[in-house]
């Protein structure tokens, strides 16, 4: 016994050093992972009030509003209700866009019914004098813009239901001779942003949002949020429920304020100091008071994984093999008592070892039948030892299972050991991942009796993997997404380029319908129109099937075709930075095995930081993009002039939130390291002997059996 309690101190030190040790790492993991959906959450916020301000800076110097201005007839606003109909069919982002005249009643409004934009008529438009943001925008010059607060839209003095939360971003809009005729108002759909913050809610915690006055945005649950706009009740201010964080997130632009139970991660946002390089342009229009309007941004960390990372609770797994190895202890001590019938003592003490391990352990003979097995059996499938005892494997496992399993135990009953891991569907205990291992049991004359079967149940691993992939690809596609945003411009300029076209082709094909043209050059014309209609269609084909979001596709993929793809992707934003595209594509290149959009993806982030490095430099801006092979792999290759990865980064240039640029988040490199290793490949880079930098990447060939 004495021995016993011994080996039980011995054996809780390691454990409970282990312990502590887990608790401090995951503390460190939790940290990163508040910091990291931090800085997502605010690049994503900056990215949607980019947006909006773009889109009202086009709307105030819209030819179709000058000429509004200038004639106010029915006509001419019907024809601006025309055009806000297109920009909101195209966005899908604004629940109204309104022209709002000097005296404060609509002039023209389109707004969403049922889902789906449509023109208001005169007799539906409404005078909006009263309500606050009109009052506020009426006093603004030309070139400023006021947005409102974020707040829940009001319809004839009530809340609408369901709720809408909105922002209104008003612009005053002047005609030719400079005297302001009215204002521009788009009601942002908050809802659009609301969501895409709620996504990174996971590990991390929980995503909160507070306005300037600690009332809560998105919070803990649905009945604390919105509280200035109703009768003021307790929990919708922070300070209700977290005074302590609300105080020192009132004080600090940033922080991590850590509770009995609670670890709140916090940062200031200043939406309108945006990252558009338009915002910092003194030609275009500016928000007012744009470093007073902030939000704050919050990760919480929910209770339980708090005390869990401050080591409240330790690793049950960890305290049940301490158990395990203390139960082993007595067993042993307790054997070594009884030295006249040892080996019957350590037969029992290993057969219970046995019987706790969490593996199921048993031993099937050369008919299949089981001769052994634990009480890890039970666990799964419900039955004792003696249920199992006489059984085939085809009746425990069931039919399909049995299938799956079959070439393996042939190989195991010929004398091979046998590793293999599989999900299997097993009769009565449903579909596992497991990792099972078959060694032969062979006699003394060679022959094999039967074999010791090991079953290991990782599912919950497995499903944690599964969940891991999920979270890459919801990067990855939110990371498509942002690159999109940015080239939103140079798309649309490519795609009005064969727009243009087209309306110039038809305008011309009707001139001469109307004999003031030549008919001959007719079937010229529509050919033409034919061949830039089919360009606009590529365009938006290509754009569409990259932002696209779907589960992970394995198939051949071909690396030539990708490199073209994001070479057309990247083109016009190229020609118009003056930065040349080369293209090394290797003839007869094998195909490769992965998603297609993943790696495109993976090729788009490499060009467009190449791109940014080149374009500091006068000249010789130059990107190569080049694919080759060899007898097991296939290889792409992205090279650039610019000067090159910081040699005190080295290694550190792929990891998450690390990066050379000074506008950058250092998601990119992060994201593509993530694919290529999930696709079981290697992504590095090295410099350049005439400068620059090339990034490598590199995968299995796709098999031909």
């Amino acid at each position: 016994m004495l021995i016993g309690l011994v080996f039980t101190v011995l054996l809780a030190t390691p454990v409970a050093i282990q312990q502590r040790a887990d608790a401090r790492n995951l503390a460190s993991l939790r940290q990163a992972d508040q910091e990291r959906v931090i800085k997502v959450a605010a690049q994503i916020i900056h990215q949607e009030f980019d947006a909006v301000l773009s889109d009202l800076r086009y709307l105030s110097q819209h030819n179709a509003l000058r000429t509004c201005l200038e004639k106010t007839d029915a006509e001419h606003r019907r024809r601006l209700g025309l055009e806000y109909l297109g920009l909101a069919r195209q966005k899908r982002v604004y629940d109204q866009i309104r022209l709002i005249g000097l005296h404060g009643r609509e002039e023209v409004r389109v707004d969403h019914a049922e889902g789906e934009p449509r023109i208001r008529a005169a007799r539906e438009l409404r005078d909006k004098r009263e309500r606050y943001y009109f009052q506020e925008a009426q006093w603004l010059s030309p070139g400023e813009i006021y947005v409102s607060p974020f707040d829940l839209n009001v319809e004839d003095g009530a809340v609408e239901l369901p709720v809408k939360p909105t922002i209104r971003f008003a612009m005053p809009v002047a005609d030719n001779q400079g005297l302001i005729r009215g204002i521009v108002v788009l009601n942002y759909q908050g809802r659009r942003l609301i969501d895409k913050l709620k996504l990174l809610t996971g590990q991390a915690g929980e995503i909160w949002l507070l306005n300037a006055e600690g009332y809560w945005l998105i919070g803990p649950e649905r009945r604390h949020e919105w509280g200035f706009m109703r009768p003021r009740q307790p929990g919708t201010q922070a300070g209700d429920l977290f005074p302590a964080f609300w105080r020192q997130a009132a004080a600090e632009d940033s922080g991590l304020h850590r509770g009995e139970d609670t670890w709140i991660r916090f940062e200031r946002i200043r939406p309108l100091l945006g990252t558009d390089s338009a915002n910092n342009v003194a030609d275009f229009a500016q928000p007012v008071a744009a470093d007073r309007y902030y939000w704050t941004l919050a990760v919480a960390l929910s209770p339980s994984a708090a005390l869990l990372a401050n080591g409240g609770d330790p690793p049950r797994k960890l305290w049940a093999i301490y158990g395990l190895l203390t139960l082993f202890a007595f067993a042993a001590a307790g054997g070594l008592a009884y030295t006249l019938n040892r080996n019957r003592a350590l037969g029992q003490v290993m057969e219970k070892v046995v019987d706790s391990l969490p593996l199921l352990v048993s031993y099937v003979d050369a008919e299949q039948r089981y001769r052994f097995n634990n009480m890890a059996y039970r666990r799964l499938f419900g039955l004792s030892p003696r249920d199992i005892y006489g059984k085939t494997m085809r009746q425990l496992l069931g039919e399909a299972a049995y299938q799956d399993v079959r070439p393996y135990i042939e190989q195991a009953l010929a004398g091979r050991e046998v590793t293999f891991e599989r999900q299997l569907d097993y009769s009565g205990a449903g579909m596992h991942d497991v990792t099972v291992s078959y060694l032969p049991d062979f006699s003394a004359n060679g022959e094999v009796h039967g074999f010791y079967v090991l079953v290991n149940d990782v599912s919950q691993i497995k499903q944690s993997e599964r969940r891991e992939r999920q979270r890459m690809l919801e990067l990855a596609h939110a990371s498509r997404l942002a690159s999109m945003g940015e080239m939103a411009t140079e798309i649309a300029h490519e795609i009005n380029q064969p727009l243009a076209a087209i309306a110039m082709y038809s305008a011309a094909s009707l001139r001469s319908l109307h004999g003031e043209g030549d008919r001959g050059q007719l079937e010229n014309w529509l050919e033409a129109i034919n061949a830039q209609a089919k360009r606009a269609s590529e365009i938006v084909r290509r754009v569409r099937r990259f932002v696209r979001k779907a589960e992970l596709q394995r198939g051949p993929v071909d690396l030539n075709r990708v490199a073209g793809e994001v070479a057309g992707l990247l083109r016009h934003e190229a020609r118009s930075q003056d930065v040349e595209i080369i293209l090394r594509l290797a003839d007869d290149l094998p195909l490769a095995q992965g998603d297609a959009v993943l790696l495109e993806q993976v090729v788009f982030n490499l060009a467009r930081n190449a791109m940014d490095a080149v374009l500091p430099r006068p000249h010789a801006r130059r990107i190569t993009i080049s694919t080759s092979f060899d007898p097991e792999r296939v290889q792409v290759e992205v090279g650039d002039t610019g000067p090159g990865v910081d040699p005190a980064l080295g290694d550190h240039i792929f990891d998450s939130f690390v990066t050379g640029k000074q506008e950058g988040v250092g998601m990119g490199l992060a994201i593509s390291r993530s694919i290529i290793e999930a696709h079981a490949g290697t992504l590095r880079y090295q410099a350049n002997a005439d400068g620059g930098a090339t990034f490598v990447f590199s995968l299995a060939r796709e098999t031909t059996e």
